[in-house]
């Protein structure tokens, strides 16, 4: 029997039978911030051919390039404040991105001048960026191990449907119209988000011991005045965390930080965070519709795109199935191969187009072959790195330094989003676009390495025992 099998049979032991419907409902909470961080990204694909059509302002390709890119950057400045500001609270920081999403929502659905799209998507990006890092810690403190995995998948399906409705709803609304949808989600997800509580962990963390144990009932769906033994042992547990995790950061010093675990997460997610990013997944999101216009494409570019995120949706679907069975490692290392094939055979098309559909057998089929190829790499990205980058993040790092290497991680993924789809036509003007395929694949594979050599497993897991074991580990190895 695999490790991972092991863990799920001890797990099915140790958990009640209790219910879980709170718990779904939390996470269904999460999943309206994340439906809007989807049209974030996906917006930029429909609503910059309609500013175009509409002559609403005057435009030249840097300015539409600044307009797809800058909402990058916003959850790039997004990750400086919100490492900091979940030490307040990951209820309270997930509050306060409603706030931006109001206005920036509201800036793109009534624009009077072109500086209100640069502000529109600048704050619906930091919104964005506060959501990704406050909300996975939120779920991950907050939900029994046995559902920690598939519930982190769900809510970036919900991210996925966002972008499905930017694909879809954006090809038949112009770019304001579109925008008032968003802008009503953000006012029902921030008074939503009032009544819920603070995550467990996190009110221990401030020895609010009361609370997290009132929490975790609630959660759990049993008797506040009478906790269950296994609520009871689950406090102990994190309570022993947070004890040994304050131990820690005062008998750290210079000498033994190099060889401490909270270096080690921080490298990991850090790493991690830019293959993310330098897969291409947010860029060519961002670019999606122009994308099959320069691959030629047989099929409406507008049409294409919403495919393309029915089958982003598919595969997270999958991933839901498969992320307690297999691990978050193996899929991911599936994932970024898979990303690295499909970007390289596109890249060949892409090259050879003339000569395939002029001498080859294939040539009454190319106008399909862009599509295939970009459905499957969509569809690796969304159930791979998109998906799981977030769920590893808010499992190995240790509740003490979460805030600090979120922002660190944050910032360094979406700083590199930011450039590479600042300059992304400029890349295809440069390079041609087989050759930014190419260049998106062999980060591909760089990713399937960086993930084989450094990544762990948390499948199944406790955040207990996976920051134990890897002190354990560590401590072994120093001794």
């Amino acid at each position: 029997m695999s490790e991972v099998e092991e863990n799920n049979q001890i797990l099915k032991l140790k958990l009640s039978p209790s219910n879980h419907r709170t718990q779904y409902f939390v996470c269904g909470i999460l999943c309206l911030g994340g439906f809007l961080g989807g049209i974030v990204t996906g917006w930029s694909s429909t609503s910059i051919p309609s500013l175009e059509i509409s002559g609403h302002f005057s435009f030249n390709s840097n300015d539409l390039s600044w307009i797809a890119s800058i909402g990058n950057l916003g959850i790039a400045l997004s990750a400086i404040t919100t490492g900091y500001m979940i030490k307040f609270g990951r209820k309270t920081t997930l509050l306060f991105s409603a706030l931006p999403y109001l206005i920036g929502w509201a800036a793109l659905a009534f624009p009077t001048d072109i500086w209100m799209l640069y502000a529109g998507r600048l704050l619906t990006g930091l919104a964005d960026g506060k959501l990704m890092i406050a909300g996975s810690i939120y779920l991950s403190e907050s939900v029994d191990p046995i559902l920690r995995g598939r519930l982190s998948v769900v809510l970036f399906l919900s991210i996925r449907l966002g972008i499905l409705f930017a694909y879809g709803v954006g090809s038949l609304l112009p770019y304001n119209h579109l925008s008032v949808i968003p802008f009503i989600v953000s006012a029902i997800f921030g008074a939503s988000f009032i009544f819920l509580p603070e995550s467990p962990r996190w009110l221990m963390t401030k020895w609010r011991v009361q609370e997290a144990t009132d929490t975790l009932c609630w959660l759990q769906a049993c008797d506040k005045s009478s906790p269950t033994l296994e609520i009871l042992k689950e406090i102990d547990e994190i309570k022993d965390a947070v004890i040994r995790a304050g131990n820690e950061g005062h008998k750290q010093i210079i000498s033994t930080y190099f060889t401490h675990r909270a270096l080690k997460a921080t490298l990991i997610v850090c790493i991690l965070m830019v293959f993310r990013e330098a897969s291409g997944g947010n860029v060519f999101g961002y670019f999606v519709v122009q994308t099959f216009d320069e691959t030629g494409s047989a099929f409406d570019s507008h049409l294409s795109g919403v495919i393309v995120g029915v089958a982003q949706m598919l595969s997270i679907l999958i991933t839901v199935y498969y992320v307690d069975r297999i691990g978050r490692r193996v899929l991911l290392i599936q994932t970024f191969i898979i990303m690295s094939i499909s970007l390289a055979i596109l890249g060949l098309f892409s090259q050879f187009k003339t000569y395939i559909e002029d001498t080859t057998i294939f040539s009454q089929f190319s106008g399909w072959i862009p599509l295939i190829l970009f459905v499957i790499y969509n569809a690796a990205n969304s159930g791979g790195p998109f998906v799981l980058a977030f769920t590893l993040f808010s499992e190995i790092v240790p509740t003490n330094v979460i805030g600090f290497v979120s922002g660190i991680s944050m910032l360094l993924g979406f700083i590199t989003s930011f450039v590479l789809a600042r300059y992304y036509e400029d890349m295809n003007i440069a390079l041609g676009i087989s050759s930014t395929f190419w260049i998106y694949a062999v980060f591909c594979t760089l990713g399937a390495i960086i993930v084989h050599l450094l990544v762990p497993e948390t499948a199944l897991k406790t955040l207990e025992n996976i920051h134990m074991r890897d002190t354990t580990t560590e401590e072994t190895a120093i001794a």
